[in-house]
């Protein structure tokens, strides 16, 4: 479960002190504080992780990823396979389905996030088969949880199974 952003609010109800005798004014220490946590903030967005951890949930950088297990299709019938539901925000989200095919005939491979996007067709040997295709790359902007998912289709003769992957990261 993704946490809340940290939001750094400022004291509205801390008034500057005085005039400063060069110009502007002078400001509490609430309202001093308050910048510095800003500044501190910032410094920890722009500089990123240097020690191989994760981004925390709700942080930009955030990933998540799922695979689902093997499943079976029907020839030309889209099915869904490995789901991830994003936390609001905007995300890059890609993925890749690996398709395992017996005897047959194969003629169409499609792939996407959510719909198909990504196709390959051509005449592939009637041996057995594995094919690897990736999806687009799609931003998804949400103001509430999205369940999204990497889904796959296949013209065929025969048997195949499908195994997805799909990832998603925040990227602001």
């Amino acid at each position: 479960m993704a946490q809340t952003p940290r939001v750094i609010e400022p004291p509205f109800y801390d008034p500057p002190m005085a005039a400063s005798p060069i110009g502007g004014q002078q400001h509490s220490q609430a309202w001093t504080e308050y910048h510095q946590s800003v500044a501190d903030r910032l410094g920890e967005i722009a500089a990123g992780v240097t020690d191989g951890s994760n981004a925390e949930p709700g942080d930009v950088g955030e990933y998540m990823t799922a695979t689902s297990g093997a499943a079976g299709l029907t020839s030309t019938v889209v099915l869904n396979l490995a789901a991830l539901t994003l936390t609001p925000g905007d995300w890059d989200v890609s993925g890749y389905v690996l398709f395992t095919a017996g005897s047959g005939t194969h003629t169409d491979f499609g792939v996407g996030i959510v719909s198909i996007d990504t196709s390959l067709t051509a005449t592939f040997p009637s041996a057995a088969l594995t094919q690897l295709l990736p999806t687009t790359m799609h931003r998804l902007n949400t103001s509430a949880p999205l369940t999204v998912w990497v889904v796959a289709r296949a013209a065929f003769t025969g048997t195949m199974t499908a195994t997805g992957t799909i990832n998603a990261r925040r990227a602001r």
